[in-house]
């Protein structure tokens, strides 16, 4: 009886051995793979993915290591698993949201919808991808609200990491300044600003007069740059547009009220 248990106890602890060894090589093949990989695709993408493939193999590894030893214990794993069967299509159908859960995850793996660290709107909701897994994926915005958004729930994504952005930006100037004037001052703006960033796709590009108001000549000026920064492109080119009027004498547009005494 001692030896029947010294057997089992022996072939438990080879089992449960082998498997974490098996583990360990096998994710340290998967990271092989994909750091190859990285090359061609985003970085992000490959750790999402990596992520994910890791876990999903480790519970593998420990369903097919805990029939093992089962098995080495005497148990009947084959009626075991058919018996599984039958409970998991009961499960399944009580678990209907869960399934669905998956399903969206590999959905949006697979057709690369977003990843983590993409900044995303979804269902009215933007910020940056913190955390995505085959149930829920988890946004937060730039004030650090963070939404939790169950995968089946996400039909429609916003994603404004794929594209570059397009920032067009608009400059009241008055009457009181000549046409030449005007556009030198912008040019020299854009000059300044180009200087200050490296991440423009194209020229920035004045493209005229948008619009003639009761007080000011719009200008408007269009430049197209990496995702995600045209927030601080805006910043920057603004401040520039400010300098150089005040360094020209050129007078922007801003709300008058003239009064006049009786």
């Amino acid at each position: 009886m001692e030896k029947i248990l010294t057997k089992e106890v022996i072939t438990t602890i080879c089992i449960i051995l082998f498997a974490f060894l098996f583990y360990m090589a096998l994710k340290q093949l998967i990271s092989k793979v994909f750091l190859k990989k990285a090359r061609h695709h985003s970085n992000k993408k490959v750790i999402t993915l990596l992520t994910i493939l890791t876990n999903v193999a480790k519970y593998i590894i420990i369903a097919i290591a805990l029939l093992m030893i089962l098995a080495a214990w005497g148990v009947d794993t084959k009626a075991l698993v058919a018996s599984l069967g039958v409970a998991g299509a009961v499960a399944g159908l009580a678990m209907q949201d869960m399934l669905k859960d998956f399903i969206g995850g590999a959905d949006i793996l697979a057709e690369d919808q977003f990843k983590v660290g993409d900044n995303v709107e979804i269902k009215g909701f933007r910020g940056n991808v913190i955390y995505l897994g085959m149930k829920i994926t988890k946004i937060r915005a730039y004030t650090g609200e963070v939404k939790i958004i169950a995968n089946r729930n996400i039909n429609e994504v916003i994603n404004y990491s794929v594209m570059p952005a397009v920032c067009v930006i608009d400059v009241g100037l008055s009457y009181d300044n000549s046409i030449e004037q005007a556009e030198t001052v912008l040019q020299t703006a854009i000059n300044n600003a180009t200087k200050k960033v490296n991440y423009l796709k194209r020229p920035i590009t004045i493209l005229g007069i948008e619009e003639l108001t009761n007080d000011s000549v719009v200008y408007r000026v269009e430049a197209e740059v990496a995702p995600m920064k045209n927030f601080e492109f805006n910043r920057i080119f603004l401040k520039e547009i400010l300098k150089e009027a005040e360094a020209n004498n050129l007078t922007l547009s801003y709300n008058k009220i003239d009064v006049h005494n009786a």
